[in-house]
């Protein structure tokens, strides 16, 4: 019997060597921009629940317009929870809340400051509000010297955030 033999000539593969050292690279690439991916996603995070607060504010002020009714945009700054209501109601059903990381501080209205408790915005009828700030940062334990300001006009009612450094 004869024995099949292949010889392969002018092939070439990889040696261990080479995928080592892709391998190596791979890695370092990525440790070295997963801090960079990591920071830019919470930075989004940190927008987006600004601007949910900004948006719900707007939307109580257009419902106060359209139903020509007092509405109160709501929060609890221990809980992180903020809800709509009416005036003269304690609690709407649809209670919404901060991610964990987040929370809600030094809300001031009328010049009044508010560190922890419950606070309302009043939008009237006529579109103006009680007015005031609402301030949104991470925890203390986090790291990050951006927090972001969300500033209601008394008069007009309307909502602004603005980026801040502590």
């Amino acid at each position: 019997m004869s024995s099949l033999r292949v010889v392969y000539r002018n092939t070439r593969g990889f040696t261990l060597i080479e995928l080592v050292l892709v391998l190596v690279f791979i890695g370092l690439i990525a440790g070295l921009t997963t801090p960079f991916v990591m920071s830019t996603l919470d930075r989004v995070t940190h927008q987006a629940e600004a601007r949910e607060i900004a948006s719900a504010l707007r939307y109580a002020r257009s419902e106060a317009i359209t139903r020509k009714t007092v509405l109160a945009f709501n929060g609890d700054i221990e809980s992180g929870e903020y809800w709509l209501a009416h005036a003269d109601a304690s609690r709407s059903s649809n209670v919404r809340n901060l991610d964990s990381r987040f929370r809600m501080v030094r809300v001031t209205s009328n010049e009044e400051r508010v560190d922890n408790g419950t606070f309302a915005v009043k939008f009237y009828p006529m579109g103006n509000s009680s007015g005031g700030i609402v301030r949104i940062e991470k925890h203390p334990l986090e790291k990050s010297n951006t927090a972001y300001a969300i500033s209601i006009d008394p008069v007009t009612g309307s909502s602004k955030i603005e980026q801040k450094t502590r």
